[in-house]
């Protein structure tokens, strides 16, 4: 029997009609991505610190992580604007050795007439009622006292004319709670002085711990929102990244994190990373928080990323954030893209999209400048470009015999060949990622610089190089407009 089959054996004279049923070729399906939520919880949280857990709703958020933490909100901001892939959540306890934020509203002036005071913290409303007769004393303690919603993220306290807000996380996230009045435009109360000192003295961030052993290798994250940002974190995070984007995991994600800030601190943060996986938006000073705000741009981000590696992230909106400024002029956003740092715009209506969103990569190993993976789309097409070769190739070489070249063996032995792996990955990168996805370009280039191999060394093995050519996102048209007065 020269046929190969899997269950109907050679050994067989037992008269009938007998048809192995094989679906190894049939599969079109996939799963749905998973995200994973990096963050800070309450002790309130049922969720034990250190283990990744899936969540099932903002509720559920809320019991696992506290009301009012950075998780519960980072989930509550994903889940507004991305309700279809699976979110899974990481979990820090506070640093008992850190700080918590804290910030002061100090009541200079009574108000002369009633009214009520705009009060927002990271973006949040507080409404104080005010009224002529009260004391600065007494407008402090009723400014404390309307801190009733826990989903905001500080507490409040009054003594005398000072109210002392303290960030309810330990750490430098307290120090990114915006404090201002009157976001929208509302009138203060006739009279009533009020001076803001900002958040500041958040220290001591949670440690990022063991990642590898955090993630395990149960489960792929393809796209992870970071509310923890700090240095510490960023680079433990960029190692990770890279030990899943190579062999033998072959299963990488992409990072997206947030930066608030003025430029110069925005380029000097920056400009000291080089991170391929990981993106961080500038904020410029905004309410939104940082951790609300990277729960956004990855759900606006992966999903759309997702559908299509190669297109542009341009003009993607980020709901729910809140923009007031941005960095709009030429030479300092210009400036940020050189320095590993995204942008975004604000709209006049106050809706916030993406500009450009690019990686933090900006030097090959010798320093010098390098933008192969500026682009996310750059990391991301390409792994998705090795996904589709390797499910591709698992359909067709596993349960084969390894030969260099074919030398008359009859259809339906199960042999690759040198040939064979060639024919392959040609008909699949121009029929599949070049016609049907559109990722890629470039066939006959690809065609004449493909090389396989069987491995001299091991008759079991294949090697090949390939040079595929991925689509580049959209961004620039530029031309040159030369007129004539006469033709």
């Amino acid at each position: 029997m020269s046929m190969a089959f899997d269950y109907i054996p050679a050994s067989l004279r037992y008269p009938g009609v007998y048809i192995e049923i094989d679906g190894s070729q049939a599969s079109l399906g996939d799963n749905i991505p998973a995200v994973l939520l990096v963050g800070q919880k309450l002790a309130a949280g049922t969720a034990p610190a250190g283990e990744i857990v899936r969540i099932t709703s903002v509720f559920d958020a809320q019991q696992k992580f506290g009301v009012g933490s950075m998780l519960a909100q980072m989930a509550a901001r994903y889940r507004a604007v991305d309700e279809y892939f699976d979110v899974y959540v990481l979990p820090y306890a506070d640093n008992p050795a850190g700080v918590a934020a804290t910030g002061n509203i100090t009541v200079t002036a009574a108000a002369t007439a009633n009214g009520t005071l705009a009060l927002y913290v990271a973006g949040k409303l507080i409404d104080v009622g005010i009224t002529t007769g009260m004391t600065t004393a007494q407008i402090a303690t009723a400014i404390a006292a309307a801190f009733t919603d826990l989903d905001i993220p500080v507490t409040a306290a009054a003594v005398a004319s000072v109210v002392t807000l303290t960030a309810r996380h330990i750490g430098t996230c307290g120090n990114n709670i915006d404090i201002r009045l009157n976001l929208y435009g509302e009138i203060k109360p006739t009279g009533l002085g009020l001076t803001l000192t900002a958040m500041t003295g958040g220290s001591g961030d949670p440690a990022p711990g063991n990642l590898p052993t955090l993630l395990g290798s149960n489960r792929r994250y393809r796209y992870i929102a970071l509310g923890i940002n700090d240095a510490a974190t960023l680079a433990a995070w960029h190692a990770e990244s890279q030990r899943r984007y190579q062999p033998p995991v072959q299963g990488g994600f992409r990072a997206f994190t947030t930066y608030r800030g003025d430029a110069a601190a925005t380029m000097t943060f920056g400009e000291t990373k080089n991170y391929e996986h990981v993106c961080d938006l500038a904020l410029e000073i905004n309410p939104t928080p940082t951790w609300e705000m990277s729960a956004i741009l990855a759900a606006a981000a992966g999903p759309f990323l997702y559908t299509n590696p190669v297109r542009s992230l341009e003009d993607v909106p980020l709901p729910g954030a809140i923009g007031v400024t941005y960095f709009d002029d030429f030479p300092t956003a210009n400036s940020l893209l050189f320095k590993g740092m995204s942008v975004m715009r604000v709209a006049p209506d106050g809706n916030c999209y993406i500009k450009s969103l690019i990686t933090m990569h900006q030097y090959a190993p010798d320093s010098s400048a390098d933008d192969a993976y500026l682009d996310i789309n750059t990391p991301e097409v390409m792994e998705r470009i090795r996904e589709s070769q390797i499910a591709t190739a698992k359909k067709a070489f596993t349960g084969t015999a390894a030969a260099e070249t074919n030398e008359g063996y009859k259809p339906g032995l199960r042999i690759t060949t040198v040939d064979s792996v060639t024919s392959l990955l040609l008909s699949h990168y121009q029929n599949v990622l070049v016609r049907e996805y559109g990722w890629c370009q470039k066939y006959v280039y690809y065609k004449a610089n493909l090389y396989v191999e069987q491995d001299p060394d091991n008759p079991s093995r294949f090697n090949f190089r390939d040079t595929p050519v991925p689509l580049s996102p959209f961004k620039i048209l530029a031309g040159r407009a030369q007129f004539v007065k006469r033709v």
